[in-house]
């Protein structure tokens, strides 16, 4: 699929120049001339990169770029402009634009710049993907998962951990040890020897005494993070199981 260039200037000649160099190398070009015809494309569809002018009328390329970072696009902004000013390109990098290139703009420059780009674009849109994945992961497992950093405090949790330890995301950014111990500290301390010796541990058959769950029994395993940056803290619940032993017995 071709990529998608949106080029945003009041210079008729700066449009018609962009849009046949860029299109020459096989992208599909899409032109406005003002902020409200840009916004309109990039309301109606996927843009995978912007070329914006600073100065765009009554509206500005920085207002472009406020724009795509208000609606959380991965879409890369590179900001041009006839009057470099270092206020503001420090105000547009800032703001989270990709690049900024004055004018009159070359066109190795320009090939270079959009190559950059689109490359960049790419591998965000990789990361999500497998950021979504992950989540999709993480949400559906029923073990519940906790990830902690080196210092024991908590990066993430799963829904599934509300239910068998009572954390929840308010839990994210506070220390570990800071929540009722229900197995004699056990967890923890399976989880900060996991951490000091870099290798998986395991507890077995731990028996909870959280108010309304007396006689929970869960099993704990526990990873180390890559990096050494902390560790994966994951708790099974057995009580069912371990209330069919002893109904057997």
């Amino acid at each position: 699929m071709k990529k998608r260039i949106l080029i945003i200037d009041d210079e008729e000649n700066i449009r018609f120049s962009f849009e046949n160099f860029l299109s020459d190398e096989g992208y599909d070009i899409v032109t406005a001339k003002d902020y409200d015809e840009a916004l309109a494309v990039i309301s109606g569809g996927s843009i995978d990169l912007i070329y914006a002018d600073i100065i765009l009328g009554g509206k500005t390329g920085i207002d472009i770029l406020r724009e795509v970072k208000w609606r959380n696009l991965s879409t890369p902004v590179i900001m041009i402009t006839g009057a470099p000013d270092i206020e503001t390109a420090l105000e547009a990098l800032r703001l989270g634009a990709f690049d900024y290139i004055s004018k009159p703009v070359r066109q190795k420059t320009l090939m270079h710049v959009t190559k950059i780009g689109l490359m960049y674009k790419a591998l965000v849109d990789e990361k999500e993907k497998y950021r979504l994945n992950l989540a999709a992961i993480f949400k559906s497992v029923k073990d519940a998962i906790i990830t902690v950093d080196k210092e024991l405090t908590v990066l993430e949790v799963n829904e599934a951990a509300k239910s068998i330890c009572d954390l929840t995301r308010n839990a994210i950014g506070m220390p570990l040890s800071s929540f009722p111990r229900y197995c004699n500290g056990q967890c923890l301390d399976v989880v900060k020897k996991t951490i000091e010796e870099k290798q998986p541990g395991e507890v077995r058959r731990i028996e909870c005494k959280r108010k309304h769950h007396l006689h929970q029994v869960v099993n704990v395993t526990t990873y180390p993070l890559l990096d050494n940056r902390g560790a994966v803290l994951v708790v099974r619940d057995e009580t069912h199981l371990a209330d069919l032993e002893r109904d057997m017995r």
